[in-house]
């Protein structure tokens, strides 16, 4: 458990590294399209893309770190602590995660045939990142099942 637990633990640090450098690369980019165009009308349109490529990848990768986080809405309705619930909300998680790592990768590589037109950047570059979420959101949510049923709390738990 614990060698699992530590390579999580680098897949969480690179997942963390590279949603800072996205959001960084997102502001810059975004900030150089509003120059372009208010101050030298100009149109820049590998900004956009570029822009939109950042995004979509920050927002799965930090949709994966939420999962090993344990930060994403929950319902109260029913009592957390209790053992069927929490083993009905890890088989959801689980379920999800494969069905966007299947279907994302299905998508994915229907896609390599597409560009982008002002970049002529493959389509499949921007979509690979929803396999890439689920595959890793499914590893997390393993992480936290391994750990519950050792009777260790669950990273980010609050039950």
């Amino acid at each position: 458990m614990k060698g699992f637990t530590k390579a999580m633990d680098r897949v969480e640090q690179l997942e963390t590294w590279l949603c800072q450098v996205l959001v960084i690369v997102l502001i810059v980019v975004v900030f150089l399209q509003v120059l372009a165009r208010f101050l030298f009308h100009w149109e820049v349109l590998w900004t956009l893309e570029a822009a939109i490529f950042c995004f979509v990848w920050t927002v799965m990768l930090g949709s994966s770190l939420a999962v090993r986080r344990g930060a994403h809405y929950t319902i109260d309705v029913f009592p957390r602590n209790h053992p069927f619930i929490r083993f009905m909300g890890y088989a959801g998680v689980l379920a999800l995660a494969l069905v966007f790592a299947w279907y994302g990768t299905v998508f994915a590589i229907a896609e390599w045939k597409r560009f982008s037109q002002p970049s002529m950047v493959r389509i499949t570059f921007f979509v690979s990142s929803i396999p890439l979420m689920g595959v890793t959101s499914a590893l997390f949510i393993l992480e936290q099942i391994l750990r519950h049923f050792r009777g260790a709390p669950a990273e980010g738990s609050q039950g």
